[in-house]
């Protein structure tokens, strides 16, 4: 999982090729701000663009209780 945030150089360049040619984030737009791996099991069937829920692996909660459920979206490529 990751988090990204804008990329700051490539806010200050006003020249779009100058802009694709960043360094920082490589042309993307933005830059990794945070990134976890963990380790989940997908049941088997699920299609192309199905929505998963995985337990207790999102954010903490609103008020910094314990971590939720996180929603993700399922590509599969062969």
């Amino acid at each position: 999982m990751t988090a990204h945030n804008a990329c700051p150089a490539r806010a200050t360049r006003t020249d779009q090729r100058a802009a694709q040619a960043c360094t920082t984030c490589k042309g993307e737009g933005r830059v990794i701000r945070e990134q976890r791996t963990c380790k989940v099991r997908i049941p088997a069937g699920i299609r192309d663009g199905q929505k998963v829920r995985i337990r207790e692996l999102g954010g903490p909660g609103k008020h910094g209780g314990a971590p939720g459920d996180l929603y993700v979206t399922v590509h599969i490529t062969e």
